[in-house]
Parts: structure tokens; C-alpha cells; sequence
């Protein structure tokens, strides 16, 4: 029997596609190979105007969302902050060692709604922290009487990533051109507050605080590196 010509041509892509999958497949987790992330150290308790109140309790949350979030990261830290003139400030930091399909950053939009929140509004923005300019997100909930502003940032390897098209991006160029799936990080600063504009303003000043408190060698894991950092560092993988 004689094999249409066609046939053989399409079995022949399928066969080198398949191939070219197996080729292409990470071979670890970016995390592997980088130093270990502990948060809790990395982040200072003090810094400029603002310390860390040690007797706040950690917000309750849905007990299947929390049992989401327990399978989707490595590590969280949760911290409340208070400036000298009282505001507060409520800052959550989810560590992921692998950005995969099964394992992603729940984001804000996503988690708030799942509480009750109303989500009003959300926004990008440029938001500066240390010596760049990165992309981030704020939003304006509130659930009953609770009025609460957020801005939030997610970091994917040391790629800054603006929205989900972006983020699955950035996580097949690390599988592409480094063979590794990347570890991921979402940072999320809120507070009480009915006036969204102030609020959105002191948490602007807040992270920028914070960024530039912590050790300019671990800056790049919870902000990002600027894109001539990153060709220096990887020359191969531009953008």
C-alpha cells in the first residue's frame, strides 16, 4: 500500500514538533540555581519612617482560598507597618518557586473578589521604587465599610511583568532561552483608608521605601532588574 505523500509529510512535522517539545522542555526551576529566598530576613522591619507592629492579627481569608494559596506558594509574608504619624499600612509578600501552568500567582483582582470585596476600579501605572520605573497595578476595593486602596506588583525571575499575557511571555522565554522555569513573586501593599488618592500615595512612598531598604544585591528579586542590568548579567537573552 503506498502512503499518501501528504500523510507523510504531516506525520513527519508531528514527529520533529514532538522532538522539538522534548528538546525545548525546562530542565529545572529557575530557583534551583539562584540563592534561596527567605523573606522574612530580606525585608526589613524598620526603615525610614515606618516599623513593624508585632501584635496586629493576620487577616482570616476563605478557607478553600487559603488552601489554594498554601499549594501555590513557598513562602508568604504578611506584616502590617506603621508610620510615625499612625498610618498603617498592610503589606503581603507571596514568593512561588515555579511559575507553571498548575502554579501561578493569584493575583489581587482575583483574591479580593473571592473575599466579598467589591472591585471599583484598576489601573497600571509607572511606579518608581529605588533607581527605576516599574509597572504596577492599583486598585480601589471596599466590603461594606471597609475601604481599602491597593498597589501591587508581580516579578517573574527578575522580569517585572505587566498583566497575564505578559507574565506567560516572560515564563516561555526563560523555558526558551535558559531551559527553566522561572520562580515568581507578587507584591501587594494596601490600607484603610476612604481617600483612595492618599491612599494610593502613601503606598507609593511606602514601597519605594522599602525597595531601597533592602539589600541592593536581593533588590532584583522584588522589583525587577532594569533591562541593562539584565543583558549584563544574561548577554544572550535580551529582550
Amino acid at each position: 500500500m503506498t502512503i499518501p505523500r501528504r500523510h507523510l509529510l504531516l506525520g513527519g512535522l508531528m514527529a520533529g514538533g514532538a522532538a522539538l517539545a522534548h528538546a525545548l522542555r525546562p530542565e529545572g526551576s529557575l530557583a534551583d540555581v539562584r540563592a534561596p529566598i527567605d523573606l522574612k530576613a530580606m525585608v526589613p522591619p524598620r526603615f525610614a519612617d515606618w516599623r513593624e507592629l508585632g501584635d496586629v492579627p493576620v487577616q482570616i481569608v476563605d478557607p478553600e482560598l487559603q488552601r489554594t494559596i498554601d499549594a501555590i506558594y513557598t513562602q508568604v509574608l504578611t506584616r502590617t507597618y506603621a508610620r510615625v504619624d499612625g498610618y498603617r499600612i498592610m503589606l503581603s509578600i507571596a514568593y512561588g518557586k515555579a511559575q507553571t501552568d498548575n502554579l501561578q500567582l493569584h493575583l489581587p483582582e482575583v483574591c479580593y473578589p473571592a473575599q466579598g470585596f467589591k472591585l471599583e476600579h484598576i489601573e497600571t501605572f509607572p511606579l518608581a521604587l529605588a533607581d527605576q520605573t516599574i509597572t504596577a497595578r492599583r486598585m480601589r476595593t471596599h466590603l461594606g465599610q471597609r475601604f481599602e486602596p491597593v498597589t501591587y506588583w508581580t516579578v517573574v525571575g527578575d522580569h517585572i511583568t505587566a498583566g497575564g499575557f505578559d507574565k506567560k511571555l516572560t515564563e516561555m522565554r526563560y523555558g526558551l532561552l535558559e531551559r527553566r522555569i522561572p520562580d515568581g513573586m507578587l507584591v501587594r501593599v494596601s490600607s484603610i483608608d476612604r481617600d483612595h488618592r492618599r491612599g494610593h500615595a502613601v503606598q507609593a512612598a511606602f514601597a519605594a521605601a522599602m525597595v531601597a531598604a533592602i539589600d541592593p544585591a536581593l533588590r532584583g528579586r522584588f522589583a525587577g532588574l532594569d533591562t541593562a542590568t539584565r543583558l549584563a548579567l544574561h548577554p544572550t537573552n535580551a529582550p
